[in-house]
């Protein structure tokens, strides 16, 4: 298994948390084990054993996984994100709401409570909060070429109110309280600034998804602006792997890079295609008005080295603002991005007035790839659990905490 996120919840009511666990990767296709849910019921005695056929068949590259009681019946549900259709970059996936019987057992209500979770996006986090202060916890989501949405509860249903147009490739978005006037405001990660690729709305990052070489399998075709021409980011030997056409048709290298994007793809076929857009790229704070509007502002240039995974709210110093712990990188990338490796950790100091200073972790440096932070209380103080893909975990902590 590639298991990407947990909760511990008590499914059953029982007073013993059960762990429930969602996978994601690349690995495995269609209709394979490997690609659904799993629940772990606790005896009570430190033993947890798998519970069957606790979920519906929902076969799914899952990104995050978030509990919530959603109908008030004293069980706790789940929502399940997916990130991708294995194999399948593009298509975009369903994600998941499921109502547990209070016996754990969980069935799909996604198209009773918000049938527009199935074409929610590629979803990379989740959280429930009450973004609009009515009293019921709503449900936000980040994605990946697209915005942040909160599914707002309304009677029965979460219904999509789109908080930013601003259409990244979210990492997660977190709401806490940074100016300390009652209301949510947002730290959402992003690819940040230090990249080859660069986004802007009228010079967007682009994929476009089709058939192109009609073999029977989607590709994927990445373009880039430089200056005013929009260009395929991968270089001529990579793309005639996707499109060997393109070696008959451009025998030349010059020839290649003279092409436009149109005499490369074809222009029938680039309007044939499912077009997604970035156009946003900086990690970034959401400062709430009171009303539900978001005013945007880019973390300082010293928090736009890497990609940020997740975020804690901390009190690093003892002004009584709320600080904010970063994390992040990836290494995924391939030879022509470099892998993003440049943050070790860092500190966004809160200054007031929505502004905030950038530091680095005094005497720390959190190497690898953080993919999340979680609160830990111990006996005597407040500490934070960074948990990192492929490596360690490691504790922090602060002297004010």
């Amino acid at each position: 298994y590639e298991d990407v996120d947990a909760q511990w919840i008590d499914v059953n009511n029982d007073g013993f948390r059960d762990l429930v666990i969602a996978s994601g990767g690349n690995e495995f296709y269609g209709n394979d084990a490997h690609n659904l849910p799993r629940l772990y019921l606790n005896d009570g005695k430190m033993h947890l054993e798998k519970s069957q056929g606790a979920f519906p068949p929902i076969y799914t590259t899952a990104s995050c996984i978030v509990a919530q009681d959603i109908n008030s019946d004293g069980f706790t549900d789940l929502f399940i994100g997916s990130r991708t259709t294995p194999f399948e970059y593009g298509q975009i996936p369903s994600s998941w709401l499921l109502l547990n019987d209070g016996k754990g057992k969980f069935t799909d209500v996604t198209d009773r409570y918000a049938p527009d979770l199935k074409k929610a996006g590629m979803v990379t986090s989740a959280v429930w909060c009450d973004i609009n202060k009515d009293g019921v916890n709503d449900l936000l989501l980040s994605t990946e070429w697209g915005g942040i949405t909160a599914y707002v509860r309304e009677k029965e249903k979460y219904l999509p109110r789109l908080l930013t147009d601003k259409k990244g490739w979210w990492n997660f978005v977190q709401p806490f309280d940074l100016d300390n006037d009652g209301d949510l405001d947002l730290v959402a990660g992003n690819l940040g600034l230090n990249s080859r690729l660069t986004a802007t709305p009228d010079r967007p990052v682009r994929m476009y998804y089709d058939d192109f070489d009609q073999n029977g399998r989607k590709e994927q075709i990445i373009t880039y602006y430089i200056g005013d021409r929009e260009l395929p980011f991968a270089n001529k030997a990579e793309l005639e792997k996707q499109l060997p056409g393109i070696k008959k048709k451009f025998l030349y290298a010059e020839d290649f890079a003279k092409a436009s994007l149109k005499e490369l793809i074809g222009a029938d076929q680039l309007k044939a295609a499912t077009l997604f857009e970035a156009d946003y790229f900086a990690n970034t704070i959401f400062i709430n008005d009171g009303k539900g509007n978001f005013t945007s502002s880019p973390m300082p240039a010293a928090a736009q080295f890497s990609p940020y995974r997740d975020a804690a709210m901390v009190q690093a110093n003892d002004d009584n603002l709320p600080d904010i712990l970063l994390v992040g990188n990836y290494y995924g990338s391939n030879i022509q991005m470099g892998r993003y490796d440049a943050d070790g950790g860092t500190i966004l100091i809160n200054k007031g007035q929505g502004k905030f200073e950038a530091h680095q972790l005094n005497g720390l440096d959190v190497d690898g790839e953080v993919r999340h932070i979680r609160k830990v209380q111990t006996a005597k103080r407040t500490v934070w659990l960074l948990v990192r893909n492929d490596g360690p975990a490691m504790m922090i902590g602060f002297k004010q905490q």
